[in-house]
């Protein structure tokens, strides 16, 4: 990973996101921008720079003295050296997220969540349906209440799509450089698919064979209708972290978002939610 683009609004838990962005970059060694917008503010990108007398606009100078002090705050001594930027920008929520994703090419966005809302919302509906649109990058979002906790058991998810596979590929990577545990979890909730989904699951690990000789990720199947239940429970048994998957428009995921269960499930979960792009 070469760039992590983290937002900020300074809301009550906005350092929630910036602490996991902090998290990752130590571990994967990327350069990390933090960045406020200014909704509705009439001026462009400006990364912040030692001599702040030499931007002319002052509205810019403003916001990056206070997003200075919001950067300085949440350092620690260790981390004075890390590779972090703070940047500011103008206009719209989201036209500026798109360009500031594609001017720093980020390879992930880190983001707070205000409200509480069903998963399907956080992730379909809104600001962050249009950034998994529009971005190639996953987004991860850290939902109200959300406290930051090193990164070591990771649950992914899956449905056995296609785009699953490349998805689980580079969350291998991550979880080696984070030396995290990789829990790679379906909930089958039909008795007729049992067998293939096994089969399923087998593809998966012969193709992670070379990447998993240091056993650091599971695989697991869990039968049973309830599906959010299972995962849930699943999710505490393993102490999870953070959670992952790749959103779809239909199919798993989408009976999943669709039932009411789901939603105050999800409501409960206090950990990062990782979504990939299919």
């Amino acid at each position: 990973m070469d760039s992590i683009l983290c937002l900020t609004d300074y809301h009550l838990n906005s350092a929630q996101p910036f602490l996991y962005g902090l998290h990752l970059t130590r571990h994967l060694h990327n350069d990390l921008y933090i960045a406020h917008i200014k909704d509705g503010a009439d001026f462009a990108v400006q990364e912040d720079t030692e001599d702040l007398s030499e931007i002319e606009d002052k509205e810019q100078v403003e916001e990056l003295q206070k997003l200075r002090q919001f950067i300085q705050s949440n350092l620690t001594p260790a981390d004075q050296k890390l590779p972090i930027r703070g940047i500011v920008a103008g206009g719209g929520l989201g036209d500026s997220i798109e360009t500031l994703t594609k001017q720093y090419d980020a390879d992930l966005i880190i983001m707070g969540m205000r409200n509480r809302m069903g998963l399907a919302g956080r992730i379909f509906g809104g600001l962050a349906a249009r950034m998994i649109n529009f971005s190639e990058a996953p987004v991860l979002m850290t939902p109200p209440g959300a406290k930051f906790s090193p990164i070591q058991s990771v649950v992914y998810a899956t449905d056995f799509d296609v785009a699953n596979l490349a998805s689980i590929e580079k969350m291998v990577a991550w979880c080696q450089a984070l030396d995290a545990h990789l829990h790679l979890v379906h909930v089958n909730d039909d008795p007729a698919e049992k067998a293939w989904a096994k089969q399923q699951m087998e593809k998966i690990m012969r193709a992670l064979e070379e990447d998993n000789e240091d056993r650091q990720v599971g695989f697991s199947i869990l039968e049973g209708e309830d599906i959010m239940d299972h995962l849930e429970s699943y999710m505490q048994e393993v102490k999870a972290d953070l959670i992952a998957l790749t959103a779809h428009r239909k199919g798993f995921w989408d009976r999943i978002f669709r039932s009411g269960l789901a939603h105050e499930i999800i409501e409960e979960v206090n950990i990062p939610v990782l979504i990939f792009k299919s």
